[in-house]
């Protein structure tokens, strides 16, 4: 019993960290360089988008090709911008924060989205469930600006800057 105790107050400690970082009172650089907690936010993040996606390409070759894009993308996108501030230390870091706010943002979209689904009659907009999930969007780009700004040491609005920009590209690809 101490044990499952101990492993849940780790857990807790962790959310609250991903927590704190889309609150925007820590940064990247906050959280250990773990390859253990890569893995795990990335499995989190992984595990929350496949639900995102599942209502728009239910389990299909496709959905499983968009999580590998969105994740390839990603990774490409943080080590591309680290590498030309010459801060490659800090891609474990910055991608752990990637994901483990993604996963938690995403988790919180995940009612909005599935209410979306449920009322997605033609003609009738569902006002409440979009402007939910545009709130948590829009949250969600000041989140990853934070991260850009805290991860290359640029001001916090090129962070939003290149936030907007990766958000358009995702959407492109």
């Amino acid at each position: 019993p101490r044990s499952r105790i101990a492993r849940l107050q780790t857990m807790l400690a962790i959310i609250d960290f991903f927590l704190q970082i889309t609150l925007r009172r820590r940064g990247p650089e906050d959280l250990p360089d773990s390859r253990f907690l890569l893995l795990l936010s990335a499995l989190c993040y992984v595990v929350v988008q496949l639900f995102l996606a599942l209502p728009i390409y239910s389990l299909s070759l496709l959905l499983f090709r968009s999580l590998l894009i969105d994740i390839g993308l990603l990774c490409v996108c943080v080590w591309g911008l680290l590498w030309l501030t010459r801060h490659m230390s800090r891609s474990g870091q910055t991608l752990t924060a990637f994901f483990g706010t993604g996963a938690l943002l995403g988790v919180l979209m995940l009612p909005f989205n599935y209410w979306l689904d449920a009322q997605s009659v033609p003609g009738q907009p569902a006002m409440l469930p979009t402007a939910g999930l545009l709130a948590i969007v829009s949250w969600s780009l000041v989140v990853n600006g934070h991260i850009f700004a805290r991860a290359l040491s640029i001001p916090f609005v090129a962070g939003i800057m290149l936030s907007l920009a990766y958000f358009f590209l995702i959407y492109l690809v």
